[in-house]
């Protein structure tokens, strides 16, 4: 196995490892201080304090090569370890390596690696409840480690996001944008500043245009340098200006023409965000958003549909064809707005290896629970830096691992499977567990079946408190609850099995496992769903039966 995971393009292992016990820095530049960081903080977790000593054991030089952006070598050996990175965000990356090699006891090796895809990260676009201000800090640090650039600000709840576009961001919300686009700088991720204008906005009201531009002015002014238009999810017959249609004809002309405007107010390329931003169809909005679009604005694109199932390299080149633009592809996966009560923790599949031959990036819209939607997340990351070698069910079990025991992990993942789109089947390893313990049952093996139930419950039972994990734990502490009261119903199936007694003690343990609920909405609304339709089903069959 790789030293290092994700296993880069290029390691060479030169034999035997580094020694050092005193290290000092060289060529350390104001830009690389995030990469300082690591490394510092790496040499202080390996237990090397004596840093910048004379004629120390180790010296670590920071450098600059060529090579395409974000692209690294790290190269380690006795007395010597280089980190080069072909811009700030190489470096970074580089110090990233360093730290786990370090782990691994610094052994002696090349590494050299580049991203597939110029665009990585997530795009906070969901509906219902945003996450918090702790949360996104802590994101940003996230998509950092994971060699992730980009973070997309574009909550559908924030109300100065989406339906009162038009007002001024208060002072307070205002400073914490600040220090979100701070602590994304300090994480090389871009932090793309997105407004949703389209459920009012007048496109022949020169007011409401300077109330865009106004939006934007004031988080450029903090610092940011990437923005974006969206007008997704709007009513494509309804002009709000009796104006607009007289003057643009028809919404592709009227959204080219805004975003346009946005465009030379930023003097950089933009991004937007189409109404018709899923499917493959040629019609009159992507044609003019395809002949009247800045060309170097990039558009976002969700697949054939809005979640699908797959998509192909062919989808994309087709899309890259049909919109004529740079296209980013929106992945709506592990969205989960639309299934109240569920958290996809599946694998990332269904998106054929080399997409990155026609679009500029693939990112997550991730789950209102932005820790439990790190196992996704992890995958994107993997996803975006090599789309030709991604291994879907590898890349799982890494992200499954980062965040505690893979085994009780993967049995809390697979409880969590279904979404859907992606997934149709709940609980597939559960389910055949269960199968084989109606097997047992069919055979008249009672203590077998007994014996296997008894593992299984004990397993879900226990599973709450073997998330390593803190923050994960957290979040997910109502599905965990409900893996527990299902683990205690299973349990006590035993007595209904032994002595036919007991009935009423599981379907009040079911019940109240049905009954659990999260606290962010759309999941409020309902009782979390964990490994329904399979061990609800098993357990009132039980019963039945016995």
């Amino acid at each position: 196995m790789s030293l290092i995971i994700p296993p880069p393009r290029r390691l060479t292992r030169h034999g035997g490892g580094v020694p050092f016990g005193t290290v000092a820095l060289v060529g350390v530049t104001g830009a690389d201080r995030a990469a300082e960081t690591v490394v510092r903080s790496a040499l202080a977790a390996a237990g090397i304090h004596r840093v910048g000593v004379p004629d120390p054991d180790l010296t670590i030089r920071f450098a600059r090569g060529p090579g395409r952006p974000e692209a690294y070598r790290v190269v380690t050996g006795p007395g010597d370890v280089l980190l080069e990175g072909s811009d700030e965000a190489g470096t970074f990356y580089a110090a990233q390596v360093f730290a786990r090699l370090l782990d691994d006891g610094l052994p002696s090796v090349t590494v050299e690696d580049h991203p597939a895809m110029a665009w990585r990260g997530s795009i906070e676009g969901f509906y219902g409840t945003p996450w918090t201000h702790r949360e996104r800090l802590a994101h940003l640090d996230f998509l950092g480690a994971h060699r992730m650039n980009t973070y997309v600000y574009a909550p559908k709840d924030d109300p100065y996001h989406r339906d009162r576009w038009r007002e001024a961001y208060p002072p307070d919300e205002l400073a914490r944008l600040a220090e979100l686009v701070d602590r994304a700088g300090a994480n090389h991720v871009r932090f793309v500043f997105t407004v949703s204008p389209g459920l009012s906005i007048r496109y022949s009201e020169p007011a409401d245009l300077d109330a865009l531009l106004a939006k934007f002015a004031a988080v450029r002014a903090l610092g940011c340098a990437d923005f974006c238009v969206a007008l997704d999810d709007i009513d494509p017959t309804v002009w709000h200006d009796p104006r607009d249609e007289a003057a643009h004809g028809h919404l592709g002309a009227a959204h080219a023409w805004l975003v346009n405007r946005v465009r030379e107010w930023a003097g950089v390329p933009v991004q937007f965000v189409p109404t018709e931003y899923h499917g493959l169809a040629a019609t009159r909005y992507k044609k003019e958003v395809r002949d009247l679009l800045a060309p170097d604005t990039a558009v976002w694109w969700t697949g054939h549909d809005v979640i699908p199932a797959t998509i192909t390299v062919e989808e994309a080149r087709q899309a890259r064809e049909l919109f004529g633009h740079p296209i980013l592809v929106w992945d709506n996966y592990p969205v989960n707005d639309y299934i109240a009560g569920r958290v996809p923790l599946g694998p990332y599949d269904g998106r054929e290896n080399g997409l990155s031959a026609h679009v500029d990036g693939v990112l997550s819209n991730p789950a209102n629970q932005v820790a439990m939607s790190t196992v996704a997340l992890s995958a994107f990351a993997e996803y975006g830096w090599d789309d030709t070698g991604f291994d879907a069910a590898a890349v799982h079990r890494r992200a499954l691992a980062a965040l505690g025991d893979d085994e009780d992990l993967a049995a809390f993942a697979d409880l969590n499977t279904r979404d859907d789109r992606l997934h149709h089947d709940q609980a597939p390893i559960h389910a055949a567990a269960l199968a084989v313990i109606r097997d047992d049952l069919a055979r008249g093996d009672r203590a077998a079946a007994i014996t296997r139930l008894t593992e299984l419950a004990d397993r879900l039972i226990a599973l709450p408190g073997r998330i390593a994990d803190a923050r994960f734990a957290v979040e997910a502490e109502a599905w965990l609850a409900a893996t527990r009261l299902w683990g205690e119903a299973l349990a006590a199936l035993v007595p209904v099995l032994e002595h036919g007694t007991g009935h009423d003690h599981v379907r009040r343990l079911a019940a109240s496992a049905a009954a659990v609920r999260d606290d962010r909405h759309p999941h409020r609304t309902t009782g979390v769903l964990v490994g329904d339709g399979v061990l609800d089903v098993f357990l009132m069959a039980v019963l039945d039966a016995y």
